[in-house]
């Protein structure tokens, strides 16, 4: 009996030792993630050491305000409100940084961001066979979801953790969401269009492994 429990006992530490593992990869990927986020934007920019610097001193005074808010004790709303001030003083300081050209560089990125967007989204019509009234919706759930991602993203109050869950969560519901505009026929090829994309990536994968 004594061995069993021991066997038991030794079981379950395993267990909680790996769970917890688990949470703390899944942390650091939600981290990096965030992080790689904000760099992706200053890409082709052609930053100098100084305004790096800059940015970078910019983005650890906006991280501390967070921090800072997060244990405030206020309300969700007021919090919610003060988080959105502190993220347009971050834009408006990282302007202030940029030469005129990086700015219209950026600009060009965000319109081309937009356009690609716009291209996906067009493909997606007709791949789906979807109707206009469709695919305006189908437009609104994915600027919603884009918009809900991007606030999760930079909301520094958040854990790690609560980031994935939320993030996860909005995943869900952005499916549910899709799912109650398409009939069956179309909820079987946004399936199959899904499956395909992630053996294509699985593909690419092994491609450069």
């Amino acid at each position: 009996i004594m061995k069993r429990l021991l066997a038991i006992s030794f079981l379950l530490t395993a267990f909680v030792f790996a769970s917890s593992a688990q949470v703390h990869r899944q942390s650091k990927g939600i981290q990096k993630g965030s992080s790689q986020h904000m760099n992706k934007k200053m890409e082709g920019l052609n930053l100098t050491e100084s305004q790096k610097a800059d940015i970078k001193k910019i983005r650890e005074e906006q991280k501390s305000q967070m921090e800072t808010l997060k244990s405030s004790g206020q309300s969700q709303e007021d919090i919610q409100k003060q988080r959105k001030a502190i993220m347009e003083t971050y834009r408006t300081k990282v302007q202030t940084v940029l030469t005129t050209e990086q700015k219209e560089k950026m600009k060009e990125q965000r319109l081309n961001k937009k356009e690609n967007k716009r291209q996906k989204a067009e493909k997606l019509k007709q791949d789906l066979n979807l109707s206009n009234d469709q695919a305006v919706k189908m437009q609104s759930i994915n600027a919603n979801t884009q918009s809900k991602l991007q606030e999760i993203r930079s909301n520094n109050s958040l854990t790690p953790v609560q980031k994935k869950e939320q993030i996860k969560a909005l995943h869900q519901q952005t499916v549910a969401d899709r799912k109650s505009i398409l009939n069956e026929e179309q909820i079987k090829k946004m399936e199959e269009m899904k499956k395909d994309k992630m053996q294509n990536g699985d593909s690419q994968k092994r491609k450069f492994r």
